[in-house]
């Protein structure tokens, strides 16, 4: 429902918009070039005349020109130069899109969705809440998931859990046919709050890129702009879409680890932020097109090339 009426917002702001008023006139200079040409070559009939009464019919061409060409972008996508891989930055529904789901979570890996703790509208929560019948089977998943993980234990009272994991350890799950990644992106203090940074979120898609082509499936990856949430980045998120970008790209450089990489924006982001589709369209193509891969180059997976 979101997506729809943002689309109809951004429709109806388009069709006020100059690329709009430009679609009408062009209908009417091609009927004036038409009434040109027909009252050259047949200046003795009633053609011209019978096409001059027609302006209503260009009208409404130049009206429905107008609608089609200012239909909203709601995706954009690029392939990878050299690589069977298509990066694509889409607004919508994260959950609506098909592929494994990353999902940024904490370094204690809390799942209790509280006031205090997980927002039950944070990624995670929704996910919980869809996939998941309460948090104390999402927390026998991921223990599972951490058995081989070294983990510090926190002392004093907390919020949420106490055992601490490294920032970017990942845990793969499987609830109800969907495959979801979730990583560590920021850690929890002891009242709850959530403590990310930029650096910490670049070593997080390093380590999970690393992961994704170690243990899991060549599939499609779908995610949401990590860190600019409840992790509290105080990049706007235009820069962590690049950010993403340039991780995944630079991972793709020494393995093919997904057949596409989806970047989610929501609706309401979008609107509130003023993010242009547009000027990460022009990114996205200049990454995509013009990364090089030297045959053979291994580095930190996930790390700029």
């Amino acid at each position: 429902m979101r997506r729809i009426s943002f689309m109809f917002v951004a429709w109806v702001r388009s069709l006020v918009s100059a690329r709009a008023a430009t679609a009408v006139l062009s209908s009417f200079g091609a009927l004036w070039l038409i009434v040109e040409i027909a009252a050259f070559f047949f200046q003795s009939t009633a053609i011209p005349q019978w096409l001059r009464d027609q302006w209503w019919l260009f009208a409404i061409i130049g009206a429905a020109t107008a609608v089609i060409k200012c239909r909203p972008k709601m995706a954009v996508a690029q392939k990878l130069n050299g690589r069977d891989v298509t990066v694509e930055i889409a607004i919508g529904d994260v959950f609506s899109f098909d592929g494994a789901l990353i999902v940024g979570s904490n370094t204690t890996f809390d799942t209790r969705i509280s006031a205090t703790l997980i927002a039950e509208n944070s990624v995670q929560g929704t996910f919980t809440r869809r996939y998941f019948a309460d948090e104390a089977k999402l927390d026998i998943e991921i223990a599972a998931g951490l058995h081989a993980s070294q983990a510090q234990r926190l002392s004093g009272k907390r919020q949420g859990k106490s055992d601490r994991y490294p920032i970017g350890t990942v845990v793969r799950l499987n609830p109800k046919g969907r495959t979801a990644y979730f990583v560590a992106i920021a850690d929890i203090n002891e009242h709850g709050v959530a403590e990310g940074s930029f650096e910490r979120l670049q070593v997080s898609l390093a380590e999970l890129w690393v992961y994704v082509g170690s243990r899991g499936l060549k599939e499609r990856l779908v995610m949401p702009v990590l860190g600019t949430g409840f992790s509290r980045l105080p990049q706007t998120r235009e820069q962590v879409v690049r950010e993403i970008v340039k991780s995944f790209v630079a991972a793709c450089s020494e393995r093919v680890f997904a057949d596409r990489l989806t970047i989610v924006l929501s609706p309401r982001n979008v609107a509130e932020h003023k993010i242009s589709l547009d000027e990460l369209s022009a990114f996205l193509g200049h990454v995509c097109q013009y990364t090089e891969f030297s045959v053979g180059a291994r580095g930190a997976l996930g790390a700029p090339a």
